[in-house]
């Protein structure tokens, strides 16, 4: 009795087709289980995670609101929830913000602050990205974000990585 017989099978009882099928999926399977748990994928991880410092612009906010920035605390992105930093320090100056009133003519709406918050987390810096817990942060993104006294809208107008040089997009 040889190898294969007449029909194509292997000793006569698996179909040499079916064998490479199998071969195929337990190869394919050998690849999968390399790729998920050969590699120390937490060393990998935390070797990308640095530390950040980024500030948001929130322009034409009343004085209460940038006061209740100025109570520090934790930040959290709006849309998810999902926090982003620690409020290092908050700035603020005279806001310019403009109304058309109803005779169509333009005036300085008085009071209002423009609010520079600063933050600092620890992101994961990937090639082409800067993910902060999840949420993505470059330069000039609008960003909702949550404090335990506020919620505002705003932009991020720097981002540094504080191991190196600053990302410019």
């Amino acid at each position: 009795m040889g190898l294969l017989d007449k029909k194509g099978r292997v000793f006569g009882k698996v179909s040499i087709v079916d064998l490479a099928i199998v071969l195929v999926l337990i190869a394919a399977g050998l690849w999968f289980a390399y790729a998920k748990f050969g590699r120390d994928l937490k060393a990998e991880t935390a070797a990308r995670e640095v530390p950040v410092e980024y500030t948001i612009v929130v322009a034409g906010v009343r004085p209460t609101t940038a006061e209740a920035l100025a109570k520090g605390g934790k930040v959290f992105e709006f849309k998810t929830g999902a926090e982003i930093g620690t409020i290092k320090s908050v700035t603020t100056e005279p806001g310019d913000v403009w109304s058309m009133g109803t005779d169509g003519k333009w005036t300085r709406v008085e009071g209002k602050v423009d609010v520079y918050v600063t933050v600092t987390a620890t992101a994961r810096e990937g090639e082409n990205v800067i993910t902060i817990n999840g949420v993505e942060a470059r330069v000039g993104t609008s960003i909702g974000v949550t404090t335990k006294w506020a919620q505002v809208n705003g932009h991020i107008m720097t981002l540094e990585i504080l191991s190196g040089a600053s990302q410019s997009q």
